[in-house]
């Protein structure tokens, strides 16, 4: 990414911040602040579980991505669903194949460590809510990561169960999943793992890592993806029904990657993925959520 693209993102992003203001914040003990939505109470359905969701933004581990950021905590507050936002470690891409330290192991853990603090600390008013995580592209890679390696020894030493750290659901949106030759977008692994070298890659390659008690996921991509290949989302949905778990796939037959909302609300006048058909893939999230989670 060149130097005015980050510039560009940056300046999107701080836009966002004010643009699309969080209903307050929630302190963990390591001192970050995650932005805060609060669901509406005309929106939240009496005979539901509370839903707690945190959302993952894009952007190939190079930086987290403004329009899947706010306005998706916001959009998720409005349907009923509590939301957090979280902007995880990210690396450009030169310096982490310059320096061979990626940043995957510091994003699972700053994941990880959230889903911690809210199970474990009921002061802050979530340890009896149901968790789900929602990434976009590489957030969708870091989202089907906690689903799948919640127990993994990178993970360990947070010192707590296995079954705390698990979500009870997870939403991909055209998620970067495989590192197979054919499916593996270059820059989100190489970001991850600090390596270029795709035996590296394997260990965080999602649809290998799916077992028995990997919990409900809602998957959509569009079929014209350039970006990231659609084969992702299918291989992901393979691997859960072959283990017999809950999981849906949407597959929408046009659009291209990083369509987010793909609503006008996320850049009024100026975001290029407006498009009504697209958009339907909130709601039915929302539907599954309340469905297959509870």
């Amino acid at each position: 990414m060149t130097p005015e693209e980050q510039e560009f993102f940056a300046a999107k992003h701080e836009w966002m911040l004010t643009a699309v203001p969080a209903d307050g914040t929630v302190a963990l003990s390591d001192g970050r602040k995650l932005d805060l939505f609060l669901a509406d109470p005309q929106a939240v359905r009496p005979d539901d579980p509370k839903y707690l969701v945190v959302v993952l933004p894009g952007g190939g581990y190079e930086f987290c991505s403004f329009s899947e950021d706010h306005i998706v905590g916001r959009f998720f507050a409005r349907a009923g669903l509590t939301a957090l936002t979280l902007d995880y470690p990210t690396r450009w891409y030169e310096e982490a194949l310059s320096s061979g330290a990626g940043v995957g192991r510091a994003a699972l853990h700053a994941v990880a460590s959230v889903i911690k603090e809210l199970r474990t600390r009921p002061e802050l008013g979530f340890s009896d809510h149901k968790i789900i995580v929602c990434g976009f592209s590489a957030g969708g890679h870091l989202a089907a990561s906690m689903a799948t390696l919640y127990g993994s020894e990178e993970l360990k030493d947070l010192g707590v169960a296995a079954h705390v750290l698990r979500p009870d659901g997870a939403i991909l949106s055209y998620p970067v999943i495989s590192a197979d030759p054919a499916l593996a977008h270059e820059v989100t692994f190489s970001c991850f793992t600090g390596s270029s070298d795709r035996k590296c890659w394997e260990r965080y390659s999602c649809e290998r890592n799916v077992t028995a008690d990997t919990p409900p996921l809602f998957i959509w991509h569009t079929a014209t993806d350039q970006s990231v290949p659609v084969g992702n989302a299918l291989a992901m949905a393979q691997a859960m029904w072959q283990h017999g778990n809950v999981c849906e796939l949407h597959v929408l037959a046009r659009g291209a990657h990083g369509a987010s909302l793909a609503c006008d609300e996320i850049d009024p006048g100026v975001f290029s993925h407006t498009d009504a058909y697209l958009a339907q893939w909130f709601e039915q999230a929302v539907t599954f959520v309340r469905t297959f989670v509870r």
